[in-house]
């Protein structure tokens, strides 16, 4: 999409660049409105006009500067919704497989996290909140996808979790939990969970320093608690994935100390960063925006804590979409939603070490460039060639993929989305990108 230089509405005297047009949820109405995407000092907003409460907005998004959908044309079979572009207010759900089902439990968490901006961004706040098992239940049942994801804001506090997760498990779905881990220091709990059936859990873990859990979360005896949760997961073998929020000039020097924590426990099969958020505000919570970090500083800090290149994660990047781009034009392969912004790393006795190195992650890069069958054949030539033994071991024999693999780490960036935008001119309107977890 072409870069325009264009006023903020509201703010004319100041020129911004518009890098996407699309739709954003009114945070009054809760109706989806016509929303821009702008790029100022270093910053990317969020700029909403609603037409039903007659209202305009402008929310902080994230650090740095969006650079957009990698993809030409998504999919078709990809999640997505139908829209007209000038009738974007009027649109329906396609008849479409979702790849993930999220069940919202709830909106309060008596954590109380000070970094915690879901409650003030709630939809309609002057609403009680009520949560129906039963509708819960026809929602799984009905569910055409795979994985069933339980959240906002803490599930575990919900007296309906573990029913629920048995619901979802003797349908033979995949169940996953988001959680600040307070309660799984009851083991008792935590066992509970998994004879219900529950096969994955998101923590959410910033450092091992208790002053963090005094200045980001609710309190330094959080610290002790998230600990006894890692042991108990550890010890009921649950697969883990660590959530990490990083904010400029307080945690960044734990980034090396996660990592490491995360490729020596095999239980842990990612480990992520994401930066704080502050829900659309440019300050909160005694945090402003200068406390935001970007994605390229985060991919810096990364790097340098696991000693590799600047460019692999964008080699990655580029290993997937030119892939991707190849195996789509055969009608009889559907290629699924995948990650970007992360990168893979193999434990081995004596040490981690990257999934594919450097030289030959670039050299199966240039192969897909060529987006031939010969580049295609060569690059999977090279690729298989590497990751024989690990194949056959682990994938072939040990029936395990690399997401469930005790051999695989993947360390991942997340980025916020809260805007949806046109992929290309005419009727599909999809979020930025499609990621599974």
């Amino acid at each position: 999409m072409n870069v325009k230089e264009q006023a903020v509405p509201g703010n004319d005297d100041i020129p911004s660049c518009v890098l996407a047009q699309g739709l954003g949820r009114c945070i009054d109405c809760g109706k989806y409105v016509p929303a821009r995407l702008v790029f100022e000092d270093g910053f990317t907003y969020i700029l909403k006009e609603c037409p039903f409460d007659k209202t305009k907005s402008k929310e902080l998004w994230f650090k740095g500067k969006w650079k957009g959908n990698p993809w030409k044309r998504i999919p078709a079979y990809w999640p997505h919704k139908e829209a007209h572009s000038d009738r974007s207010l009027h649109w329906e759900q396609s008849d479409h497989k979702l790849l993930i089902l999220s069940i919202k439990l709830g909106t309060e968490c008596s954590a109380r996290c000070r970094i915690c901006t879901l409650a003030s961004r709630r939809i309609n706040k002057g609403q009680s909140v009520r949560f129906d098992p039963a509708t819960a239940e026809k929602m799984i049942a009905s569910h055409k996808g795979k994985i069933i994801s339980f959240c906002m804001v803490e599930p575990t506090e919900s007296e309906y979790l573990p029913g629920l997760i048995r619901f979802a498990s003797r349908r033979k779905f995949v169940t996953v939990i988001s959680s600040n881990g307070l309660k799984l220091a009851d083991c008792a709990y935590l066992k509970i969970l998994k004879d219900a059936g529950l096969n994955y859990l998101f923590l959410s873990f910033d450092g091992f320093d208790e002053e963090l859990c005094e200045v980001l979360r609710g309190g330094r005896h959080q610290y002790h608690l998230k600990l006894k949760a890692l042991e108990n997961l550890k010890a009921e073998k649950m697969k883990v994935g660590i959530k990490a929020v990083m904010v400029k000039g307080l945690n960044e020097k734990q980034v090396g100390p996660l990592l490491d924590y995360a490729l020596k426990n095999n239980f842990i099969s990612e480990m992520s960063f994401q930066s704080l958020s502050l829900g659309g505000a440019e300050e909160g919570g005694g945090f402003d925006k200068n406390s935001l970090m970007s994605v390229d500083e985060m991919k810096e800090l990364v790097n340098g804590a696991l000693g590799i290149s600047g460019e692999y994660f964008e080699y990655w990047d580029e290993l997937k979409i030119n892939l991707a781009a190849i195996l789509a034009r055969f009608p009889f392969i559907r290629v699924p939603p995948f990650e970007l912004d992360t990168i893979y790393f193999l434990r081995k006795k004596g040490g981690a070490f990257p999934l594919l190195d450097i030289a030959l992650l670039k050299r199966i890069v240039a192969l897909l460039r060529d987006g031939r069958a010969v580049g295609l054949t060569a690059a999977c030539f090279h690729f298989l060639n590497s990751l024989s033994g690990f194949i056959l071991k682990e994938m072939i024999i040990g029936r395990r993929s690399l997401e469930t693999n005790d051999s695989v780490l993947r360390v991942k960036i997340r980025s916020f989305a809260g805007t949806r935008f046109f992929s290309y001119p005419g009727m599909t309107v999809r979020r930025k990108a499609m990621f599974r977890p």
